[in-house]
């Protein structure tokens, strides 16, 4: 079989070298590569855009083909030939970009037989479309970035699906509390839950591009409906999966890195890597800087390490600096405990605690923090009934009796890798993946 695989609304990096500080791009090259070792005798396409290497190049797997190797020079002459390379482009230029990519890449997306994207930064239209309600006369005028990250991906995936919409499905995962389907490019749509990193629903909008035919029986479970004439509203489940540890995995760029390091000597007592993220909520208990503010700075941590910008720093009182991806495991094993808190005002589980639990470094959970419980649920009850903390005061003591008894730490960081290696064993994204594609 031919899997196309890439991620909405950026270019996927394809080394461990050009991955951000900031989180995200690790996990698309580690899942590609362990389902291409998992399948060896499928091949997997990257049609979604990427840093452009060949593959064997940069130790990915041989059954991974990458397009773009070709595709990106092909449309760089393209859009020069028509004067498109500028910024502020006009609708018709817009519709122009679109046709360009279309041509080149939706045969691509017709020979495969499966999708799996990632969902990233996208807006609700993406290329031109017509407008809604009272403005339906008039067209949509999205961002340059989603005409040139987004817009292929939605009109190939719609190509594909056009062929049999529902044996035909793509697989769709988000690790971000940031994103959530908010396009109407799509025009079909699912019958099976969004993999993601929290529970919860939300409601779509399908541009129909023409089709006004009525919803089929399939997507009736999706409380499919009509809003107006060509546009439809389906309700989703995003389901947790677990998805969060995918960069962990052994043969994943980062997950090599995670070495199990349980030597008690010679630690300190507490450091942290946080990023400031940005807020989703006003509330001042769910935003880092206050978290930090409360909960860390009175630590007196040995090392902070983030992505933090001049005006944050400056209401911290405190200069933070982005550590390099190499030192990222070996200052975790330099002190005894950590601390993981909500990102971007979310109660969303992420990879922060599975790093740790992997490494070797106690790691506490601040109240807000994967508010579904998913990480913990399933772990030892000492664990998680010694892991959550409720007020700075009992994080303050917890860390002061971790370094004052070595078999309690110890028996922390025990249970943790174990409760690590079952999640790296099962690895339960995979598993969703394969049940759609390989069924």
């Amino acid at each position: 079989m031919r899997i196309g695989y890439g991620k909405v609304g950026r270019s996927m990096p394809l080394t461990l070298d050009a991955c951000g500080t900031v989180g995200g791009d690790v996990e698309c090259v580690a899942v590609v590569k362990d389902l291409a070792l998992r399948h060896p005798d499928d091949t997997f396409v990257l049609i979604g855009r990427n840093s452009g290497e060949r593959p064997k190049d940069v130790g990915l797997p041989e059954n991974i083909e990458n397009p773009w190797t070709a595709w990106q020079p092909r449309l760089r002459e393209e859009l020069n030939a028509r004067a498109y390379n500028h910024p502020s482009l006009s609708i018709e230029e817009e519709l122009g970009i679109v046709g360009i990519y279309n041509e080149m890449i939706t045969p691509t997306f017709l020979g495969l037989d499966g999708i799996v994207l990632w969902l990233g930064q996208h807006g609700s239209s993406n290329s031109p479309l017509p407008a809604t309600g009272a403005a339906a006369a008039a067209m949509t005028k999205p961002h340059d970035w989603e005409v040139y990250y987004c817009a292929y991906l939605f009109h190939g995936v719609n190509a594909w699906r056009n062929v049999d919409p529902v044996n035909r499905e793509e697989v769709w995962l988000n690790a971000d509390a940031r994103n959530y389907h908010k396009m109407r490019d799509l025009k079909w749509p699912w019958r099976h839950p969004i993999l993601a990193q929290f529970d919860f629903p939300h409601k779509t909008k399908h541009y129909r591009y023409g089709d006004d035919s009525p919803i089929p029986e399939a997507f009736k479970s999706t409380l499919a409906r009509r809003l107006e004439a060509c546009l439809w509203e389906a309700e989703y489940k995003y389901k947790y999966s677990r998805l969060e540890i995918c960069s962990l995995s052994p043969t994943a760029p980062h997950g090599s890195m995670a070495t199990f390091n349980d030597r008690w000597e010679g630690r300190q007592h507490f450091g942290i890597f946080i990023n400031e993220a940005r807020p989703m909520t006003k509330k001042p208990e769910l935003v880092r800087g206050p978290i930090l503010k409360r909960w860390v700075l009175p630590l007196e941590p040995a090392f902070i390490h983030g992505k933090w910008s001049f005006e944050g720093q400056m209401e911290l009182s405190r200069t933070i600096q982005v550590a390099p991806w190499e030192d990222y495991f070996p200052f975790l094993h330099t002190v005894r405990a950590t601390f993981t808190t909500p990102s971007s005002g979310s109660g969303w589980a992420t990879t922060k605690p599975w790093e740790a639990f992997a490494a070797g470094t106690v790691c506490f959970f601040h109240p807000a923090y994967d508010s579904q419980n998913h990480i913990l649920k399933d772990a030892p009850p000492p664990l998680k009934a010694f892991l959550r903390v409720d007020f700075p005061g009992q994080l303050a003591d917890r860390v002061k009796k971790l370094g004052e008894d070595r078999a309690l730490w110890e028996d922390m960081v025990a249970m943790q890798r174990a409760h690590f290696s079952v999640a790296i064993t099962k690895l339960d994204y995979l598993r969703e993946i394969e049940g759609r594609i390989w069924r």
